[in-house]
């Protein structure tokens, strides 16, 4: 028996199954093999003898149950670490593209803004530019007016030099008043010659000169509120999404702060 023993080799499927096998498994094996071990020597009673396992098969079989359904919780709780993991990235991935299109919508939204406010800001400086010319154009219209009135009234001043009543006078200003608006000169020399040129007018011509002033007074008047008006409406704008965009900060700050804390 001991040749015969000697002389045995296990197999490669053997030493492969049985590396693969359960612990427990190969354990139960191992201990059936002693107890053969100790039922064939000598000083051992046969009739007294009992294994310490009694169906080895039955039992074999029922670690390789144990072991399978641990086998399988086992993967199971890995599939579900593995799902979690994968749900984690994913709304961490989404988030991210979440923070990113809010902070591309942002830049985009004070891009506007300030494209607005920059458009707003040329609007109200070419209606001002406007509006200085309009005031130029007065005064230069009115200059022409005198002077070709100036004309006209001396060449007629030999046949009825009072015919012009207060009456025409003001609907010459009306007239005036009426007539598109040039450029002002601002040229000093001009008021030197304009004032030279009244001393020598009658007083029709003076009359209808005060007349064109309160034209031009009440023009100017009306066209500086406009200005005041659109100004203030400006002003009152521009500091309201000042104060309001400080304390937004503000808030967002101090929120800040608190969940920090």
């Amino acid at each position: 028996m001991e040749d015969t023993m000697s002389s045995y080799s296990f197999s490669h499927q053997f030493y492969q199954r049985w590396t693969c096998a359960p612990e427990t498994v190969r354990a139960a094996i191992t201990q059936e093999l002693k107890d053969i071990t100790t039922l064939l020597q000598p000083e051992t009673v046969f009739e007294s003898f009992e294994f310490n396992t009694h169906d080895l098969d039955a039992y074999v079989d029922e670690l390789y149950n144990n072991y399978n359904a641990e086998q399988a919780i086992a993967k199971a709780i890995i599939e579900k670490q593995e799902q979690e993991r994968a749900a984690a990235e994913k709304q961490q991935l989404e988030e991210a593209q979440k923070k990113e299109a809010e902070e591309t919508a942002r830049k985009a939204e004070a891009a506007q803004k300030e494209q607005e406010k920059n458009e707003e800001l040329a609007a109200n400086k070419t209606h001002n530019k406007k509006d200085n010319l309009t005031e130029q154009e007065t005064v230069d219209d009115a200059v022409d007016y005198l002077k070709t009135e100036k004309v006209s009234t001396g060449a007629a001043s030999g046949e009825n030099n009072n015919s012009t009543d207060s009456q025409t006078i003001s609907k010459q200003a009306a007239t005036l008043s009426d007539k598109p608006i040039k450029n002002i000169p601002d040229n000093a020399n001009t008021t030197i010659n304009l004032v030279l040129e009244d001393s020598e007018l009658d007083a029709t011509d003076q009359t209808l000169i005060r007349e064109l002033e309160n034209q031009i007074d009440d023009y100017l008047s009306e066209q500086m509120m406009l200005m005041s008006e659109n100004l203030k409406s400006w002003l009152r704008a521009e500091m309201t999404q000042h104060f309001r965009e400080k304390n937004t900060s503000a808030t967002t700050e101090n929120a800040a702060k608190k969940n920090i804390h």
